[in-house]
């Protein structure tokens, strides 16, 4: 259930306990419960996320609360006189019975859906911007994630990631835990020759490319049709980790025949990675649109 409705439910039980309770109290419990209702997030890895809520929503979670005020304070108005000099006790006045009206139900945009056009992809050594020229895509902006259509996983979901600095590649993604080097790689020479020996990958030649006006290199890795998470280390297939005491995967894959483009490129001296993701099932189309947004980054 949409939390328009939920709103909208809360609103109506709350009216039906009291037809003459204060305005006051029931606006602030409805305001209490938009405060505390939990909006979808989005999840694909474990990246810092900003935590925002969409603005239809926003407007629309408002205008309930305005029908609310409007509807306790005709009930209120119309109510008895209760506690003051009875001014009709001769001849009483039929009071009329307070009308309610079914509140309406607020148009609202599911949250993190983004409309195509410019958006702010992610802040790393600078801002990072793209396009989105297509509907359906997902993401926190700022977060550095899109999803299409809120799917990353198989037979046909497709994504793209941004990680930033340096980052540990394991010997084996399967089996990270024994393999993790001493030393991270921190040029994109480095990653791309530490990814290109993982075994299993698959990986393509590496490519030059420029990302954003940085030079870089791309290349291309599979995750096994017939991988087996399962027997992997915690149960994960992870392509690399961050320095520090935190050896799990931080690039974690979402399932077997995972297809991973890789752009790398040295910004200012930082490695920035982007990484889309897609399978055999996902429609050449989406394809071409991650390819699309990769080729709009810009750099502010």
């Amino acid at each position: 259930m949409s939390t328009d409705r939920d709103v909208t439910r809360i609103v109506r039980s709350w009216l039906g306990e009291d037809e003459y309770e204060s305005a006051d109290r029931v606006l602030g419990a409805v305001l209490d419960q938009l405060d505390t209702t939990p909006q979808r997030r989005a999840t694909w890895w474990p990246v810092r996320r900003i935590s925002t809520m969409n603005t239809t929503l926003k407007f629309g979670l408002a205008s309930v609360v305005v029908a609310v005020a409007v509807l306790v304070g005709v009930n209120y108005l119309a109510g008895p006189n209760v506690g003051g000099p009875n001014l009709t006790e001769a001849t009483p006045t039929p009071t009329a019975e307070p009308t309610t009206t079914p509140l309406p139900t607020p148009a609202s945009t599911p949250a993190f859906l983004l409309p195509t056009g410019e958006h702010l992809l992610a802040d790393t050594v600078r801002s990072m911007t793209v396009m989105i020229p297509a509907p359906d895509w997902y993401g926190d902006p700022g977060g550095a994630i899109l999803t299409k259509n809120d799917n990353a996983e198989a037979p046909d979901g497709a994504g793209l990631i941004v990680f930033d600095g340096d980052l540990v590649v394991y010997g084996d993604p399967c089996q990270w835990a024994t393999t993790r080097p001493d030393a991270p790689a921190t040029t994109v020479d480095e990653l791309v020759t530490a990814l290109t020996a993982q075994p299993s990958r698959d990986a393509s030649e590496p490519v030059d490319i420029t990302l954003g006006g940085y030079a870089g290199k791309s290349i291309t890795l599979h995750v096994p049709d017939d991988a087996v998470f399962s027997g992997c280390d915690s149960g994960t297939f992870g392509s690399w980790g961050l320095p520090g005491d935190d050896v799990t995967p931080f690039r974690y894959h979402q399932d077997p025949g995972q297809i991973d483009k890789l752009f790398i490129a040295d910004v200012e001296g930082t490695l920035v990675v982007i990484d889309i993701a897609w399978y055999e099932g996902t429609p050449q189309s989406v394809v071409d649109e991650l390819e699309a947004i990769v080729a709009s980054t810009t750099f502010e």
